[in-house]
């Protein structure tokens, strides 16, 4: 039996065609220290291999030390796969492909707590967005 609150490979965003168009076309969702930037489209299970992709940046400009950056991705994924289950549900129910680049804007480290809080804050902000999402 597949864990509940798993993070496989095929759920992280990787594709470097689909991350551009990102920052090209796509819209923002903020949960201050969280920017993230989403697109909404339809499923094609030729082309997705999840209906719910997702990546992290913290941005080397206000973290020089990768050890910090890595952390911080570390804190921004286990944050989000304790809450993602619902979203993913969702998504596969209705046949959405949602696509999000999730990324941390603050110069301070994080508290965990804090950024647990924001990214609850922010799945259910992708969950709202999902359930008024019209094709």
């Amino acid at each position: 039996m597949a864990n509940l609150h798993s993070f496989p490979a095929s759920q992280k965003l990787k594709s470097r065609k689909v991350i551009s168009k990102l920052f090209e076309s796509g819209k923002q969702v903020k949960a201050y220290p969280i920017r993230a930037v989403y697109s909404i489209t339809e499923f094609d299970p030729n082309y997705h291999t999840a209906h719910v992709q997702m990546g992290i940046s913290v941005p080397k400009r206000l973290f020089k030390s990768a050890v910090d950056r890595n952390r911080i991705k570390r804190q921004v994924k286990e944050a989000y796969r304790m809450y993602h289950t619902e979203l993913r549900d969702l998504a596969e129910e209705q046949n959405i492909y949602l696509a999000m680049m999730v990324i941390y804007v603050d110069r301070k480290e994080p508290d965990f707590n804090h950024l647990n809080k924001k990214v609850k804050n922010l799945v259910e902000q992708f969950y709202n967005l999902l359930q008024t999402y019209k094709s």
